[in-house]
């Protein structure tokens, strides 16, 4: 079976990384004593103001805290309102058999962007908190990659491939990161791998491949702590910006006075 191709139209590209929203059933809900809701349109507020020219948001993944249908569905019919093409990918707070995915499991769904694709894989694993991505799934991404050596490549997941050198996320990484890497060390046209999860940014580069993290749209994680910690920094995005000769620029924007009201007594997320 071939992987869906989903087809852009021809120009410069500029592409939203959003993730962790965290959406509850009802848009007044809070999780960990915040309103992820308003604290996500205050960030796709802040999106618009900055960029007049986007090709496509795509989300990494937790779209959903409480992962039921309708959680799902008033998301998308908040998307659909900005009339640009936006892409998900599940995180291990979703419901799998809810999620709208955009080509059938375990195929990976590709965005063409003129001499650029967007490879779209499942880390989530149902049940659990860390990830794995299926062999079915890594035979899939080679056979694409093989497909693809003339082209420029970015692969988004949920899961974070590296350490974050903080004891209690990096049990919930992603598991099979060695089998993904060994599907990807062949090939020099995979620009960066881009994920979410570990609601902070960084950066970590191996093979010549940026792997990527983007903050949180709600919380942010506390870098560097051995114990489950919350940051009070703002939530935020990620911009990419992306060249025809398969260079690309990124930078992280958090909301301007934007108050975050963390509930310090809770011990796990």
């Amino acid at each position: 079976m071939q992987s869906e191709i989903l087809p852009q139209t021809d120009k410069d590209r500029v592409i939203i990384q959003i993730t962790d929203t965290h959406l509850m059933d009802k848009p007044d809900a809070e999780f960990v004593g915040i309103n992820p809701e308003e604290s996500f349109h205050a960030v796709m507020d802040d999106i618009q103001q900055r960029y007049k020219n986007i090709d496509l948001i795509l989300h990494t993944g937790d779209l959903a805290q409480a992962a039921f249908p309708e959680t799902y569905a008033r998301y998308l019919e908040y998307m659909q309102r900005f009339g640009v093409d936006f892409y998900q990918i599940p995180g291990n707070h979703d419901n799998l058999n809810l999620f709208p995915f955009h080509s059938p499991e375990p195929i990976p769904a590709v965005i063409e962007l003129d001499q650029w694709r967007i490879i779209l894989l499942n880390s989530a694993v149902g049940g659990r908190t860390d990830g794995n991505i299926q062999t079915e799934q890594l035979a899939h991404l080679k056979r694409l990659l093989e497909q693809l050596r003339d082209k420029f490549i970015l692969i988004a997941c949920h899961h974070n491939p590296f350490d974050m050198h903080s004891k209690w996320l990096d049990q919930h990484k992603l598991k099979n990161a060695d089998e993904l890497k060994a599907v990807l060390e062949p090939f020099d046209n995979i620009k960066a791998v881009l994920h979410g999860h570990v609601h902070q940014e960084s950066y970590n580069v191996w093979n010549g491949i940026q792997f990527i993290s983007t903050p949180a749209t709600c919380v942010q994680f506390k870098p560097l702590s051995q114990e489950f910690s919350f940051d009070p920094i703002a939530p935020g995005y990620r911009c990419l910006h992306l060249k025809a000769n398969g260079e690309f620029e990124t930078s992280v924007h958090r909301l301007d006075h934007f108050k975050v009201t963390i509930n310090e007594e809770i011990s796990g997320y």
